[in-house]
């Protein structure tokens, strides 16, 4: 066995390393919608009167039955958790009196176990250098017939979906043009002319002064759109037009404030502060916003706050550009905010502009918890207890978010498959590997190898980014979006160009830490 599976296994099983258990000092149990483990897992059943002892009883995919006994309904599955076979369990847990008779039962539960981290060798080669993928797949970002129309016409494709999310597609594009015209020269002066005509039609569609939400970049916009076809492939913009999430504005306004950087042009920067005063100014007093507005009266639909750490990333290139220390407070008030809403609970909620908002631990996520993990490895690496919450963080990410080996998939009579692995997942209720949650996760194994030293993080981060190589069509440089079906066919059909820029920026970080360490 590889030296860093057999580690990685020992890991598995260690009772210490079940990531973030409920019930220690307090601890809520995050896992009550969770459907896969990697490490061995605690669960929280009730401690019903004459109980004494429990008998825990997990059949296997075979049919096997694996038995230990503990003396509190809580206890972790660790002591059976190596003799458990990848795939279904279920798991019985019974309550017992002092002579071990039958009293009552405690709990049932139905999971998937999945398969350890092999090693990097038990898995293809990688099938091109980190920065020849993030190359192609740029190339592929300006080649695309709907980017080539913002140069062309300067308005959105009609028939390209995903411009009815314009904060989040129209941003990522921006992005894009202004890195690829520092990677091709050739196709510089036309990258640029893109990324500007882009941010021009974003500005044109913002609202103005007197509207309820004036200067935010809108989430979803039908205008100039083919509703049929937006309708067909992003039937989630059509629920919500007339709402605002507001993790979005910001994201258009980091892409805004690259294009300023990029070119000089003041009204970009003029915009970016403008969506910046909205934010200072309607801040509320735990750090935070709230996550769906409706546009017609600037009010919150729900109770659903803002998780998102691209404020704290914002605010403080705001500080560093113009030292202006309230920018400097916002950002450290939205951080300590995601510190007590979600790493004090684990409460890693899903907010995606297609999904429904949802109550607590129905919908966790990976993106919030990879990113703490870089702020804790850029600014917190001298804090004991923040590196440790880090790695609490890593192990709940690979736990809930990686497969190794065979996707869990729940539905024998699923269509759509294979789903190829080694991969990231995207959320639960878009549970299925993804390209960009790869790369997310990839990120955020190297930080953690950055962090620590430990080298079992970068072999799993090299690992998820050699299958990212493999993924990507040679020819074309297109990055599927899912990674399901045969030649990850439903990707390349259900694709979404944010995700693949994601993609190129992720491994091109990849490439030059790995370039300057040396790292094959």
């Amino acid at each position: 066995m590889d030296k860093y599976a057999e580690q990685a296994l020992l890991e598995y099983c260690n009772e210490n390393c079940t990531p973030r258990p409920g019930g220690v000092d307090g601890r809520p149990y995050w896992n009550i919608s969770s459907s896969q483990f990697m490490f061995a897992p605690k669960f929280h059943f009730p401690k019903l009167p004459k109980s004494r002892k429990f008998r825990y009883i997990a059949k296997d995919k075979n049919g096997v039955e694996h038995t230990f006994m503990a003396d509190r309904p809580e206890a972790s599955l660790a002591p059976i958790w190596g003799e458990l076979p990848e795939g279904l369990v279920h798991l019985t847990v019974e309550g017992l009196d002092r002579e071990d008779r039958f009293v009552c039962l405690a709990g049932v539960r139905t999971f998937y176990k999945c398969a350890p981290f092999p090693g990097r060798g038990a898995y293809p080669a990688k099938a091109c250098s980190y920065r020849e993928c993030a190359r192609l797949a740029l190339r592929y970002v300006y080649r695309e017939p709907a980017v080539q129309y913002w140069l062309e016409h300067g308005v959105p494709e009609p028939d390209y979906a995903h411009n009815a999310y314009p904060s989040k597609t129209i941003e990522s594009i921006i992005r894009a043009m202004i890195a690829y015209a520092a990677l091709e020269p050739a196709d510089a002066e036309n990258a640029m002319k893109l990324a500007v005509r882009a941010a021009d039609y974003l500005l044109s569609i913002t609202p103005g002064e007197g509207d309820p939400l004036a200067f935010l970049p809108p989430t979803y916009s039908f205008e100039g759109l083919n509703a049929e076809s937006v309708g067909k492939v992003a039937p989630a913009a059509q629920g919500c037009l007339g709402t605002t999430m507001l993790i979005y504005p910001v994201s258009a306004a980091g892409g805004l404030l690259d294009l300023y950087e990029a070119t000089g042009d003041k009204k970009y920067f003029e915009a970016v502060m403008r969506i910046a005063e909205y934010y200072k100014k309607n801040i509320l007093p735990c750090g935070s916003w709230y996550l769906l507005l409706d546009c017609k009266t600037g009010k919150p639909l729900t109770n659903n706050i803002c998780i998102e750490f691209r404020f704290v990333e914002f605010f403080r290139r705001l500080y560093e550009i113009t030292g202006d220390e309230c920018w400097r407070e916002l950002e450290t008030a939205h951080f300590n905010y995601i510190k007590k809403a979600c790493l004090e609970t684990y409460k890693w909620e899903g907010q995606f502009e297609d999904v429904g908002v949802t109550g607590n631990y129905r919908n966790l996520t990976h993106f919030a918890a990879n990113k703490m993990i870089g702020y804790i490895t850029n600014n917190l690496s001298d804090d004991k207890d923040m590196v440790a919450e880090a790695v609490e963080l890593m192990r709940y990410v690979e736990d809930q978010f990686v497969v190794w080996g065979n996707y869990p998939v729940w539905d024998p009579n699923a269509k759509m498959e294979p789903h190829h692995t080694p991969a990231g997942l995207e959320q639960y209720s878009c549970y299925v590997p993804i390209d960009s949650s790869t790369t997310t996760i990839m990120t955020a194994f190297t930080d953690m190898y950055r962090l620590t030293g430990e080298r079992l993080y970068l072999e799993k981060a090299l690992t998820l980014a050699d299958t990212v190589t493999r993924r990507l069509d040679m020819e074309t440089g297109q990055s599927p979006t899912f990674w399901i079906g045969e030649n990850c066919a439903e990707g390349k059909r259900n694709y979404w160009i944010n995700c693949q820029i994601h993609v190129a920026f992720s491994m091109m970080r990849l490439a030059e830490f790995t370039e300057a360490e040396g790292i094959e």
